[in-house]
């Protein structure tokens, strides 16, 4: 257990690297449970985030989307790539930094004052929501680029894609 807890905190470490573009997928271990632990780690923060809206089962639910989408087109793009070895680090790498995003916007929005009714669209937290999809859309674009071994314009168009996809997936089936 400890072992396989030190590979764990290795991966985080990569995944910070990676959250500010110093990384790379490649330089994660290859550890199935590493990224088990950190998909529990994201749902844990997930209900942090949005447990006072939804239920966790609706977060796993909306977790699970996300990831099954990521799947999709690392899979397909890896396979088109000769490089299918290359999955479970693209996948955790693309879950990792989507919680340390995520850890910092919990950080982020924790630290910002409360101010107004829930009916009052706040400016602050809305600028901040747009500054934290930036970030996390720039990242998983560089971990495609870096994975796929693409262009930067074309990990982007895939990213921002993979955006539209999730949204539209939540927006019409899931959360209405």
């Amino acid at each position: 257990m400890n072992s396989i807890l030190s590979v764990w905190l290795n991966s985080l470490k990569h995944y910070l690297q990676l959250s500010v573009f110093l990384s790379t997928p490649a330089k994660l271990p290859f550890s199935p449970a590493s990224l088990v632990l950190t998909l529990v780690a994201y749902i844990t923060v997930g209900e942090f985030l949005l447990g006072a809206e939804r239920g966790l089962f609706s977060i796993i639910i909306q977790i699970g989307i996300e990831v099954l989408i990521l799947f999709g087109i690392t899979f397909i793009a890896l396979k088109i790539a000769k490089k299918p070895e290359r999955l479970l680090q693209t996948l955790s790498a693309l879950i990792g930094v989507s919680l340390i995003i995520s850890l910092a916007g919990l950080l982020i929005m924790s630290a910002l004052p409360d101010n107004g009714s829930a009916d009052e669209l706040n400016l602050m937290i809305l600028q901040v929501n747009l500054v934290l999809l930036l970030w996390n859309l720039a990242a998983i674009s560089l971990i495609f680029k870096r994975a796929f071994e693409i262009r930067t314009f074309t990990a982007g168009f895939i990213a921002f894609n993979f955006y539209l996809s999730y949204e539209y997936l939540m927006l019409n089936f899931f959360l209405t």
